[in-house]
């Protein structure tokens, strides 16, 4: 699978240049795991180290090596020391024959690697460099604008640079251990499997640029929180697989069993009578438990340090203030702790019609009539108030008594009204009424009417998210995506309902046909929420719409298994056909 070429330079004629101590045993040990066939090489030849080596004898090593690999291997090139960079921006690798004073004549080059590299036929390279980073005597330290250039500069779609961190802080002291401090997390990445499924990747046997990257950057935060080691590469070659990974099964159990944070006593004798099963050795099986439980413990780690700051806050600033809550929740987000637990519940990924708002019908106040003062009259008032309503009418000519003589009428309506005893008055006011009311609700109608061309007024996540769902059902995929991102502005928790948005948002991209912004969406939702099955399998259709069948049948079997879990039987099939489907193509 991979083929290795590990280079050890701690040993120096020139008494300048620091003696490294660590080296000899970090390729040692590194050697002895990737000669493992269930971890790294087919064969324990593929698998070459160089102790201390003159520049002539590093240059012809790594021309030899380039030279003999195919298009299908995995070339990977260690090297432990020291990397200068001298005044021109240029990165160098004393051997045990340079110069200080000398270095771009007699030390090795990163150019030079890069060009030994180009010139290789491996499709897949991936350089690691655990080294104690610095300048020339007039440069001092490494700038992380300096390394990011060069960086940039040695990686492509083919070719991944690992690096241990680049700042002053990782200095000798780091590399007088019996094993450098990258190097032990390397070993350890390598020798229990944990570095799979790192990154938001799928446990699956295998470990990519990516999950190494990722499992030694959240050891160092743990143990060394003002370290950073570095990955550079570009497309595809962030997903370069690397070495196989050991255990799979045991993993898988003692991640299930950590779940809740610590392994219980019972979780701990299931993962005894599992180790005894295969033959894991007691370090290794001890540390696959440690690893499982890492996370969480990082995650108290993290809610403890911002409880301290929030206690120091409230103790300057009470009440808080608005700007305040709002800095502690972007700090929270930056921490990636999980949101109040009285959050409302998560928008399901799959849900695109939002339900209509149950509007209660409105009750108007009664309008109070004035009463005018009574008028006098020889008609006694009766006692029922339906006579004196008849009576109130009489007197203001809005009805006539029985005996009143009136005109005989000539039309066939004022007969109906003059049969009914009502007045034509009365008729003409409320016909009046009714057009004031009219004239009334038209001015409302108006007034709540939005302008043309006008944008719907949103103040909320949810908001926009409804939004989004109903343009994106009535087919303007374009307004939809607008209102997701202005969903995704607003900063939404937690985490899984801003994963919702990027899924949704990544669904409308790939309709429109823009499948660059749809994967990064798709990519995003799996991040924020590892569990959210469809990004996985929409991920995975895109891949295989690009002829990419390995990653697609990867996210596909991902899809798969969390469908299995969240019982999803139907969902669950359509997986299972695809990755059939799929595995019937030609390669």
């Amino acid at each position: 699978m991979t083929e290795a070429l590990l280079i050890n330079l701690g040993q120096f004629d020139d008494s300048s240049i620091s003696a490294l101590s660590a080296t000899t045993h970090d390729v040692e040990a590194l050697q002895e795991l990737l000669r493992r066939p269930d971890i790294g090489a087919s064969r324990t030849d593929d698998v070459m180290m160089l102790a201390n080596p003159t520049l002539r004898q590093v240059r012809e090593t790594i021309e030899t090596f380039c030279t003999l690999r195919d298009p299908e291997e995995t070339a990977l090139i260690y090297i432990s020391g020291h990397a200068i960079l001298n005044d021109q921006g240029q990165l160098f690798f004393p051997c045990r024959d340079t110069i200080r004073a000398n270095l771009e004549l007699t030390g090795y080059s990163l150019s030079e690697l890069k060009s030994e590299l180009e010139a290789c036929r491996s499709h897949q390279e991936v350089v690691v460099l655990d080294c104690c980073f610095t300048g020339t005597f007039a440069k001092g330290m490494i700038s992380d604008q300096d390394f990011q250039a060069i960086a940039q500069d040695f990686s492509s779609v083919r070719r991944a640079l690992l690096t241990s961190p680049t700042l002053i802080d990782y200095s000798i002291e780091h590399k007088s251990k019996r094993y450098s401090t990258y190097t032990q997390f390397l070993l350890d990445a390598l020798e229990t499997g944990m570095a799979d499924g790192g990154a938001n990747q799928p446990l699956d046997g295998t470990v990519n640029v990516s999950e190494l990257h990722s499992y030694i950057d959240k050891h160092l935060e743990y143990t060394h929180p003002a370290l950073s080691p570095t990955l550079h590469s570009k497309g595809d070659g962030y997903a370069m697989v690397i070495v196989y990974a050991p255990y799979l099964e045991f993993r898988r159990q003692a991640i299930a069993l950590a779940s809740q944070g610590e392994i219980s006593i019972v979780g701990h004798n299931i993962l005894q009578a599992r180790q005894v099963k295969e033959g894991i050795p007691q370090a290794v099986a001890s540390a696959i438990r440690e690893d499982a439980m890492l996370p969480h413990r990082l995650m108290q780690e993290k809610q403890r340090q911002f409880d301290r700051i929030r206690e120091e806050v409230s103790q300057r600033e009470s009440p808080l203030s608005d700007n305040t809550q709002a800095e502690l929740l972007q700090l929270r987000q930056e921490f990636e702790l999980p949101a109040n637990p009285f959050a409302t519940e998560p928008i399901p990924a799959v849900t695109f019609v939002a339900e209509p708002a149950v509007t209660q019908p409105v009750t108007e106040e009664p309008v109070a009539i004035p009463v005018e003062a009574t008028v006098e009259s020889d008609t006694p008032l009766e006692s029922s108030g339906g006579n004196r309503l008849t009576q109130f009418l009489r007197e203001r000519r809005l009805l006539r008594s029985p005996d009143e003589e009136v005109e005989p009428a000539n039309d066939p309506a004022s007969r109906f009204l003059q049969e009914r005893n009502i007045s034509p008055e009365l008729v003409r006011l409320g016909l009046a009424s009714l057009a004031v009311l009219a004239l009334f609700g038209a001015v409302l109608w108006a007034l709540f009417q939005p302008f043309p061309g006008s944008r719907p007024q949103i103040a909320s996540a949810e908001g926009w998210f409804n939004e989004g769902t109903q343009r994106a059902q009535s087919g303007n995929r374009n307004a939809a995506i607008e209102a997701y991102t202005n969903a995704i502005n607003l900063s939404p928790t937690p985490a899984n309902r801003a994963a919702n948005l990027y899924y949704n948002r990544g669904i409308e991209y790939a309709n429109n046909g823009n499948v660059n912004a749809a994967f990064s969406d798709y990519n995003e939702a799996i991040r924020l929420d590892p569990a959210l099955a469809d990004a996985y399998f929409n991920r995975a259709n895109l891949a295989a719409r690009r002829g990419d069948k390995s990653s697609a049948l990867k996210d596909y079997r991902v899809a798969e298994r969390l469908y299995q879990q969240q019982n999803n039987p139907k969902a669950q099939q359509e997986a299972a056909n695809a990755i059939r489907s799929l595995q019937q193509t030609n390669p």
